[in-house]
């Protein structure tokens, strides 16, 4: 699925241009269908009369939707579009079909059920997503079969009536049956029921489209959100704190493997690089590593300035979130040496890195106050972590781990050595903070 832009409402658009792509589409295959049938069951005359009718249907639906594609007019020119599809309806509906059956009149295309077409296009506006076009279709609906209503009136033929004018003058059911069967007869009470038909469709389609609206804003919010979360979270990640969201409401403790990495040197090459290509090279710095993390269903919990913190095992543990980890800062290192590569490619001196990984017990969940909450992991485990980041200068190492997470990753079956074939177990180290010194493992760093 395509990601969603951090613009809701150029997001709505969107969806709003693809509901007239939708329109158009609904529209062929409807006109297509009603032409194989006039095709099949109209006399070839009539039938290419319709045919040539529905042509010029696809064409009032192409245009506007091509034109507001190109960036011509808005709703204003599907609304024009829009007067003309009832206005041509209503004439098709009422002018008789010169093919038609000799005598045919006006005042009789008034009782077929033909009106119902009118309903069939305002049915079809609801595919629109817009209350105001469905509003405007069912204004030109009513005002043109109104006045195509009225011209029949006119006519000096028609003998135009109303209920009233029948049950007023007292005419039996004989004479009331025969006036209203009438071939030059027009009923006003029929006309007001069409009106109050078209205008109850009208209505009913708008509160609809109007609550799918919302619906809509509400999935491309959501859309919007996920697509935020998912710079920070990995897929597998995303899928569970979407579908049990309230897990993450109380923070727990669980066990959980935390990651720190840092730029090493970053003050002296902040001195030497203009605020533009320093923050080109922290972008580029921080998207490899956050790519390496949630390729290993990792979550970035954050950037410290050069640093970022990922967590594995979070929001729910798995057995191998410790192996994980540890692949983690393994294609992390990787990552680097490509870096460094394109930069000397460019002249400029090495990036080094300094990795350090703890496993353990650590609160997980959102912290924070009810304006602003953060999901993230606090804990002695974290603390160390970030230690241990640090005491990579000490060691000259790129990467330190602690004895704790190598006996995790053991406990899967799997050997570091796999993983890191230059990782060699170091001495106990003092970690401020803590008042036992702790067994850590640590790769050199390259000369």
């Amino acid at each position: 699925m395509a990601k969603s832009s951090t613009d809701p409402r150029a997001d709505f658009a969107k969806a709003e241009q693809e509901s007239l792509g939708f329109m158009l589409r609904g529209r062929l295959i409807v006109l297509t269908l009603i032409a194989v049938w006039v095709l099949i069951t109209l006399p070839m005359e009539r039938s290419l009369t319709y045919v040539a009718v529905a042509v010029v249907f696809c064409l009032l639906g192409a245009i506007p939707y091509v034109l507001t594609r190109r960036g011509h007019g808005g709703t204003w020119v599907i609304g024009l579009f829009l007067l003309l599809d009832a206005a041509l309806l209503s004439y098709l509906l009422i002018v008789p079909n010169p093919y038609g059956l000799e005598g045919w009149s006006p005042q009789l295309n008034l009782r077929t059920p033909g009106f119902l077409y009118l309903g069939v296009f305002l049915v079809y506006m609801g595919l629109s997503y817009r209350p105001v076009l469905v509003v405007w279709a069912g204004v030109a609906a009513v005002v043109s079969w109104s006045v195509g209503n009225l011209w029949v009136i006119m006519l000096p033929e028609t003998k135009f009536f109303s209920s009233g004018d029948v049950l007023d003058a007292g005419l039996g059911l004989n004479d009331a049956v025969d006036l209203m069967l009438d071939p030059d007869a027009v009923g006003i009470t029929r006309w007001i029921n069409q009106v109050v038909f078209l205008a109850s469709i009208t209505l009913i389609l708008t509160l609809t489209v109007w609550r799918s609206r919302k619906l809509v804003r509400r999935q491309v919010a959501a859309e919007n959100q996920r697509s935020t979360l998912s710079r920070y979270f990995s897929p597998k990640v995303m899928r569970e704190i979407t579908s049990n969201a309230n897990s993450l409401e109380t923070p727990k403790v669980q066990p959980v493997a935390v990651l720190f990495a840092d730029m090493v040197g970053f003050t002296a090459i902040s001195e030497r690089l203009d605020p533009e290509a320093l923050v080109g090279l922290l972008r580029d710095f921080h998207g490899r590593l956050a790519r390496a993390a949630m390729a290993h269903d990792g979550t970035v919990d954050k950037y410290i300035g050069d640093a970022i913190m990922v967590h594995f095992g979070t929001p729910d543990t798995h057995p191998d979130d410790a192996v994980r980890a540890l692949r983690c800062a393994s294609d992390m290192l990787q990552q680097i040496e490509r870096m460094n590569s394109e930069v000397a490619s460019h002249g400029n001196g090495p990036i080094r890195i300094g990795i350090g990984v703890h496993y353990g017990d650590a609160i997980v969940g959102n912290i924070g106050d009810a304006e602003r909450l953060e999901y993230t992991v606090l804990g002695d485990t974290v603390n160390v972590a970030s230690r241990l980041e640090s005491l990579t200068r000490d060691l000259s190492a790129e990467l330190i781990v602690s004895d704790s997470l190598i006996e995790a990753v053991r406990r899967q079956g799997v050997e570091p050595d796999n993983i890191l074939p230059k990782l060699r177990r170091g001495p106990d180290v003092d970690v401020r903070g803590r008042q036992d010194s702790l067994l850590v493992w640590h790769q050199a760093r390259a000369l």
